[in-house]
Parts: C-alpha cells; structure tokens; sequence
C-alpha cells in the first residue's frame, strides 16, 4: 500500500472515529504503536485504545481539516485544524487548534505517531486562572 492511501486511511478513521467504533484503531495503527503529543505518551494498540476511550467521555465533537501532507518513504506529516468541543473546557464551547502529524509506517500500519500542537491554545487558556494569565503574557509580550 502507498502512503497516499495509508495517509488516507489515516484521515478517514479520524473523521468517522468516535467511542462506538474504536475497534477501526486497529486497521491503522500496528500493535506495537508509540503515539505522543505535548500531553501524553502511549505505548501499545491496547493503551491508544483505551486513551481514545477516555477522551470520547469528554468529547463532544471533534473533526480535523487537513491543509497539507507530506510524505517521503515510510514517513508523512501532515498539517490540520482540529474543532472541537469538551465538556470540561470552555463550558463545551468549539473551539479550533492548529498542529500537525508525524507519521512512521511499517507493514501497511502506523507505528509511530506524533502530534504537535499548542496545548496552551488548546487547553490552559481556555481554564479560569491560567487563561486569564495566559493572555495578560500574550498581550504584553505582543506589544
């Protein structure tokens, strides 16, 4: 299989995937998968699921729009916006973070999968006390 198709692949399960199907996990990601973002990092098919099972909890929506991807032998990166809605961030208000994905295949699968984005955009200023900080030091290095 290319990586184009993996790359598809791989963006199709992230705008279908939510807590009823995770099982579809498996058809991209290998056993032995290592997935990292400024959060987290997980080890194994079983662990990924159950990270998965636990942000859907918490979910409300969540769809990525890909801008670009990149790819080279068993390599891709690809460059999104993600919206979404958390019941615990931003009383569930939509909100949209840029990133973007590194990708490692072997045998047809992802075997390694890391996410960079901006956990402040995406979380601590959306948070009562560290938000109001956050954007005071955002408006005065701004200046």
């Amino acid at each position: 299989m290319s990586n184009n198709a993996l790359i598809s692949d791989f963006l199709k399960l992230y705008n279908q995937l939510d807590k009823s199907n995770l099982e579809l996990l498996g058809e991209v990601y290998g056993d032995k998968i290592v997935f990292e973002d400024p959060l987290h990092r997980i080890e194994g098919l079983p662990a990924l699921t159950d990270y998965f099972a636990n942000m859907y909890e918490n979910l409300n929506q969540g769809q990525f729009v890909i801008h670009t991807s990149f790819e080279q032998d068993n390599k891709a990166s690809v460059y999104w916006v993600m919206t979404f809605s958390h019941k615990k961030i931003k009383q569930g208000q939509p909100l949209k973070v840029n990133g973007n994905t590194y990708l490692e295949f072997e045998n047809g699968k992802v075997v390694y999968h890391r996410d960079y984005f901006d956990a402040g955009e995406m979380i601590y200023q959306h948070l009562p006390i560290f938000g109001t900080v956050i954007n005071l030091i955002k408006r005065r290095t701004a200046a």
